[in-house]
């Protein structure tokens, strides 16, 4: 598919990012693309207006381009002005190559799979969310806590501990590999439930079903005690007592481009260092 009214939105806190969108923008212009820049995805248009996201930053910036992006059926193709830079469809010394490629239809399409996070307060109120990468319920103060956690309704065994990160494959290779959690291919259809520093030796990384619904509930010990949700890292809810957390799989899905060559396991291995041994 070709594009031809691209939006350019670049993170200004990223070096070399504000001068490469400007290089990307005269070179759309020249291809007779309709091409505008934004720095802001507020300004992402509602209705039409554009077919493209085109997001210079680092993994941050992608995650917060790619829930925006979504929302409007739109796909993102993600330029690494940052350090790890996983998500990225390309590096940013790539971006003057790789940017009219792109533009042309010559990219690979890759549909993942969000988190929808439902904040249920105890008078019945709700906070609706999304996460690309992950869901991470900890304890607002420094001391471990009890995680009441349900699968369709079942009870499952509480969690104790610092906390838990349930992800999507997408998020497998952030904070929840960090946490001593699997990788997982980003096509397959899974939740990840990894304890954050469990305080028992039987809790170990769960892989659940993705059509299921988890439920949530914090328990405190003492009164004051709260909760926080964090949604990628960047969009944040407190928990008191009586609130859960209700997730399940988005109908809304993000759509990342790359090029051929900048597949998951050659990104795995070059970003993460996945496989490299000493022989």
């Amino acid at each position: 598919m070709k594009f031809t009214r691209p939006v350019i939105f670049y993170n200004a806190f990223k070096p070399g990012a504000h001068e490469t969108s400007q290089k990307l923008l005269a070179q759309a212009t020249a291809l007779g693309a309709q091409a505008r820049l934004i720095t802001d995805l507020t300004q992402l248009p509602q209705t039409g207006g554009t077919d493209l996201v085109v997001c210079l930053g680092g993994d941050g910036t992608t995650l917060h381009a790619a829930r925006r992006a979504a929302a409007l059926n739109l796909p993102v193709f993600s330029i690494n002005c940052g350090t790890l830079g996983f998500l990225s469809g390309c590096e940013k010394a790539d971006a003057e190559a790789a940017f009219p490629r792109v533009l042309n239809g010559e990219g690979i399409l890759n549909e993942r799979f969000m988190l929808q996070a439902v904040i249920v307060r105890a008078d019945g109120t709700e906070e609706t969310a999304l996460a690309f990468n992950d869901c991470v319920l900890r304890c607002a103060q420094a001391r471990a806590f009890s995680l009441q956690a349900r699968l369709n309704g079942r009870l499952l065994q509480p969690y104790y501990g610092d906390g838990l990160i349930v992800s999507t494959p997408t998020g497998s290779t952030a904070y929840s590999l960090a946490a001593g959690g699997p990788i997982v291919a980003p096509e397959v259809d899974v939740f990840l439930l990894t304890p954050i520093c469990p305080h028992s030796l039987g809790q170990r990384p769960l892989i659940l079903p993705a059509d299921g619904q988890l439920t949530f509930e914090p328990v405190f010990k003492y009164p004051g005690e709260q909760a926080t949700v964090s949604l990628d890292g960047q969009t944040n809810f407190p928990l008191s007592k009586g609130d859960k957390v209700i997730l399940s799989r988005s109908k809304t899905r993000a759509r990342l481009i790359t090029l051929p060559g900048r597949d998951f396991f050659t990104v795995l291995s070059k970003k993460l260092k996945w496989g490299n041994c000493i022989c």
